[in-house]
């Protein structure tokens, strides 16, 4: 393996890059000293273009539309030596024009930096900085479509014999090195975390998952102001449930039932009852053309929190745009709950061109208000998806989409966009659309972002 690459001096003047530049040196010293069997470099380059006209809420006719282009771009190292395999990767995402020519500011950071060990036969050892999924990623994901995606810093004991496994993840999170307790910012992100998952097949082309977590979250109330934060004090939410799986090779249907429920308390020292469940069939009718029809319910809350509990189903790290629509307008979703009924064609021309088209209905689980104290039904709107992927080449893939939302009345007030029960403003048609090329080096096809992260 030859690689050619020039050293510029300036990387380690520079404070903008610095980074990027010195940890791309050191990388590329280590793949000249290693067996370049055992090395491999893969690398992205992601420019997406968007032209939001109401994505995530409705804007108000007062307001233009937005436009503007994205790039992720990625530098991974994996080395791997018997029983030891070690990854690298060094990320850039930013939105063109953010950065002047002559600023400062750095972009570039470690997305992925982990070890993973062979402990011994059927056990292993992966530590670092590290994207997680699961099952249908519903509670951990490394968002493809994300511009920064997602990682944790954790340690995870995978255990496999013949086809069922285990794996146990444990995580502690601190804002810095310090000698003595100090203030975790709160609903950011869990403090400590623990999770057990299980995958064992089941009869005739059925699997069985199962996962619980257990996120120590930073009190809000108990210890008052920042400055009273000499000790730790947390409180635990507890997520448990999982998935039946069926898929056959031999038949044409398969199908997802997904369920979990929620205990413990939130940093406000109430507790969780929240619950979730999905089901997704998907029937294949010849093998370019795959129909899906599916439902997702998330709980909702009919009196608020003035009963001590919170019903509503807490999200987790799992994947927001694959889910409940590309417009992302529920990916918080209402105390009030959610229902979305959905249903989708997806259909390949050729090998290297296909087209989806999908369809959502959205409903709350109960009528609510929103902040002004207005009150909204359940029927919050319905949204058309589209998009259509072409394979340009053998490591560029191009793809685009197209997606209206039907608002209505309900839709602005619980937006918080309505200003009384009887006065709605002029909003613009909500829309969205977008461009996006992936190149990937070495060439291969990447994952379609929007079926599935």
């Amino acid at each position: 393996m030859k690689i050619r690459y020039k050293i510029d001096k300036s990387s380690f003047r520079s404070p903008s890059r610095g980074l990027g530049g010195r940890l791309l040196l050191i990388a590329l010293i280590l793949t000249l000293v290693l067996d370049a069997q055992n090395v491999v470099i893969d690398g992205e380059i992601r420019p997406r273009t968007e032209y939001q006209d109401g994505f995530k809420t409705p804007i108000l006719a007062t307001n233009d539309p937005g436009f503007f282009t994205s790039q992720r771009t990625r530098l991974g190292f994996t080395f791997t030596s018997g029983l030891l395999t070690t990854q690298i990767t060094v990320q850039d995402a930013r939105v063109f024009g953010q950065y002047t020519s002559t600023d400062a500011t750095a972009s570039t950071g470690i997305y992925e930096a982990w070890a993973d060990m062979v402990l011994f036969t059927g056990a292993a050892l992966k530590f670092g900085r590290q994207a997680i999924n699961y099952d249908d990623k519903r509670l951990f994901s490394s968002p493809v479509w994300s511009i920064t995606g997602t990682t944790h810093d954790l340690a995870v004991l995978k255990y496999i014999i013949n086809d069922y496994q285990a794996h146990i993840g444990l995580a502690y999170n601190s804002k810095s090195e310090t000698a003595t307790e100090v203030f975790y910012v709160p609903g950011t992100k869990y403090r400590s975390m623990a999770f057990l998952w299980l995958s064992s097949p089941v009869i005739n082309d059925f699997t069985l998952t199962g996962m619980v977590v257990d996120e120590g979250l930073q009190d809000t109330l108990g210890l008052g102001v920042v400055a009273n934060y000499k000790k730790t004090k947390m409180v635990q939410t507890i997520t448990y449930g999982g998935n039946l799986k069926y898929e056959s090779t031999e038949f044409p249907l398969s199908g997802l039932v997904t369920a979990y429920f929620q205990g413990g308390e939130n940093v406000a020292g109430k507790t969780m009852t929240g619950k979730m469940a999905a089901l997704k069939l998907n029937y294949q009718f010849t093998n370019s053309i795959i129909a899906s029809l599916g439902t997702d319910y998330l709980s909702g809350d009919a009196n608020g929190t003035s009963d001590g509990k919170v019903s509503n189903f807490k999200k987790l790290y799992g994947a927001d745009h694959t889910f409940n629509g590309y417009m992302d307008y529920w990916n918080t979703p209402l105390n009030t709950g959610l229902l979305d009924y959905y249903g989708s064609v997806t259909a390949k021309i050729g090998k290297d061109l296909s087209l989806e088209c999908g369809y959502h209905v959205f409903n709350t689980e109960y009528a609510g208000k929103n902040k002004k104290n207005i009150a909204y039904n359940k029927n919050i709107g319905s949204e058309l998806d589209f998009l259509i992927t072409y394979k340009l080449n053998s490591w560029t893939t191009i793809q685009g989409g197209y997606c209206k939302y039907f608002s209505n009345n309900n839709t602005f007030i619980a937006k918080d966009i309505a200003t009384s029960a009887t006065t709605i403003p002029e909003i613009r048609s909500p829309q969205w659309a977008y461009v996006m090329f992936t190149v990937k080096i070495p060439p291969s096809l990447p994952p379609n972002p929007l079926k599935g992260e």
